[in-house]
């Protein structure tokens, strides 16, 4: 019966906790499309994707040119003269390099343009800079490039037949970090391709404007994947392994040539002088300058290291399935369990996320995390409401009526539905300890030794019960109600109890040898064996557990005997056989019973006096009343 019963509750709470949970899951879901859609948060949860950034392995056909501090504490703070950048150009074009890249733009004309166009017009093709004016750009359209009525530009004189015109827009994310380039802007309705990718267009394709199309531009031969705006993912490389070298030391000869040769070199300023610096995925705290940016741009093609964003169907699609595997499951889990469940669904999203990246697929982890988080605060507060709170009530509860050790035992019981604290019909053997002496010692003694010298003694019983896996149902100050075979299955609870019975009188009576005679008492114990109704009764905050039957009228009865030793029933005599000695005494009628009772006193396997047997019989009719 009680494993029938625990398994239908077992799955009606099954089918509740899956109820819940799969419209936890939808809801959590739901509120995170919506956010996604609307864009509420912005840039701010790509930071949680700059985690998977690792270093790539650079090319080794990038070499950077610095105008760093160095070389401006040696030829002099930048800008310097016409004449020093054409040197430079020159010992850089006699290690006969594959491109050069000039990254700083010259829009002024001075005396000595002559002697650097001369040196322009020596390379095959020299990239130069051009950006749009802020001033003048042009409102925003949907899914367009950048637009700008007016450029800054090289001074005329400086733009030779080689010389290729690419932009160097740059623009950080809201959050101040950059991750993207725009692959083309438009300045007065002409198209420029980006600093970095001009450098390694090939000769065919540098004359064709470039194209947006969905997902990608278009140069000729050369495809990018590119969002709605023309913006290119970078994957930069840690700035660390970036091959670099001095300006300074580039004019002085003190180079190899062969670190040039055939080399993309690109001319910028870096260090704590330059214009502009950006703080990228794994730069860190130490920020790059615009070259080191195109550096990692053309790193990022050469290197077939190209990123795009998962696209959003994909993203919302694993966040209603991370949602709705931790709503199917987290619920029937206890807290330490959910939040180790928990983290290993992160952890398998992690590995997921990683294995995309290493395809160039950024995925973003912020909205499948808090999917997670959600979901697991769902779950616990609806097991809190449901089951934690009422299971701890049941725990407070417990914990006055059986054993410590027991407690988790009967916990779990009403936990998976094999006990049920509301009202059950249970077969036991209930013990009635009465110490109905200490009534003549109210008179006697103070107060407060006499409640001292009553918690002394209920404290022996107490024990005592527990020790033999009693539970404690009635507590009053002079008698004590307890039942075996009720919270607990105990197949011998009628040996339980006379066993407690018998520790009982043996305890009281070593307890009381070295009090004075006046603080001496004896106990009246009753066993009776039978049905009785069990249940919480009472309201939430004080509730008892309480057993309703005839055999707790029975054994109460039999504790009162003034006899005032232990007396049981004939179905607990049934129950124990002739293990203890007894003898038959006179039988008991309870009110509205016909039958009498045949009642059996246990002889006192104990070092104990036996007790005087008297002629007088107490009024039970008074005492059943009382």
């Amino acid at each position: 019966m009680r494993a029938t019963l625990a398994r239908h509750v077992h799955d009606r709470r099954l089918q509740s906790r899956l109820q819940f949970g799969s419209a936890l899951g939808l809801a959590v879901g739901f509120v995170l499309a919506a956010l996604i859609v609307s864009n509420v948060l912005g840039t701010g949860p790509a930071r949680f994707s700059d985690f998977f950034y690792q270093s790539a392995t650079p090319t080794n056909q990038v070499v950077i040119v610095a105008i760093d501090d160095a070389s401006q504490t040696a030829l002099g703070t930048f800008p310097w003269q016409r004449s020093t950048i054409a040197a430079l150009i020159n010992a850089i074009y006699a290690a006969q390099p594959r491109i050069i890249a000039v990254d700083v733009i010259l829009p002024d004309t001075a005396s000595d343009d002559a002697t650097l166009a001369q040196a322009l017009a020596r390379a095959p093709i020299v990239i130069q800079p051009i950006d749009g004016m802020d001033a003048t750009r042009l409102a925003p359209r949907p899914d367009s490039l950048p637009r700008f009525a007016n450029a800054l530009a090289p001074a005329a004189a400086l733009q030779t037949k080689n010389t290729l015109l690419a932009h160097t827009l740059l623009e950080p994310d809201a959050d101040g970090i950059l991750r993207r380039v725009s692959g083309v802007i438009e300045i007065a309705e002409r198209r420029y391709p980006a600093f970095g990718i001009a450098a390694i267009l090939p000769p065919a394709d540098r004359a064709r404007a470039p194209q947006l199309e969905t997902n990608q531009i278009s140069f000729g031969t050369l495809d990018l994947p590119a969002n709605a705006q023309g913006q290119i993912l970078i994957n930069p490389i840690n700035p660390q392994l970036q091959r670099t070298l001095s300006a300074a030391d580039v004019l002085r000869g003190t180079i190899n040539p062969a670190e040039l040769r055939d080399k993309i070199v690109l001319i910028g300023l870096t260090g704590s002088t330059a214009p502009e610096q950006f703080e990228t995925p794994l730069s860190g705290s130490r920020p790059v300058s615009t070259v080191q940016v195109q550096a990692d741009l053309i790193e990022t093609i050469l290197g077939a290291h190209t990123l795009v964003e998962q696209d959003r169907l994909t993203g919302i699609v694993m966040i209603f399935l991370l949602a709705l595997l931790a709503g199917a499951t987290l619920p029937h889990v206890r807290v330490l369990s959910a939040v180790a469940l928990t983290i290993i669904y992160f952890l398998f999203y992690l590995s997921y996320a990683f294995q995309e990246f290493t395809v160039g697929v950024i995925v973003q982890p912020f909205y499948p995390t808090l999917a997670l988080s959600l979901t697991w605060c769902g779950a616990m507060v609806y097991r809190y409401v449901s089951e934690e709170r009422h299971r701890a009530t049941i725990t407070r509860l417990l914990r006055r009526y059986v054993p410590p050790e027991a407690v988790e035992q009967v916990s779990n019981d009403f936990s998976n539905g094999a006990l049920v604290i509301g009202g059950t019909r249970r077969h036991v053997t209930v013990l009635h300890v009465d110490l109905r002496e200490l009534d003549a010692l109210t008179e006697t003694l103070a107060p407060t030794a006499l409640i001292q010298l009553l918690n002394q003694y209920i404290a022996l019983i107490v024990a005592i019960i527990f020790e033999q896996g009693g539970t404690i149902t009635k507590h009053t100050g002079d008698a004590i109600l307890a039942g075996w075979n009720l919270l607990i299955d105990q197949p011998d609870h009628a040996r339980h109890a006379l066993k407690a019975a018998i520790e009982i009188k043996r305890a009281i009576a070593e307890f009381a040898k070295p009090l004075p005679s006046a603080m001496q008492i004896t106990a009246g114990i009753g066993i009776a064996t039978g049905d009785v109704v069990a249940g919480r009764i009472g309201a939430a905050s004080r509730a008892e557990y309480a057993i309703i039957g005839e055999i707790v009228n029975m054994a109460e009865r039999l504790g009162v005997k003034a006899e005032r030793g232990i007396f049981m029933d004939d179905a607990t005599l049934t129950q124990v056989g002739d293990e203890y000695a007894t003898r038959e005494v006179k039988s008991i009628q309870l009110r509205r019973k016909t039958d009498p009772r045949q009642v059996w006193q246990v002889l006192m396997p104990l070092d104990l006096p036996e007790p005087e047997a008297t002629e007088s019989e107490p009024d039970y009719e008074k005492q059943d009343a009382h």
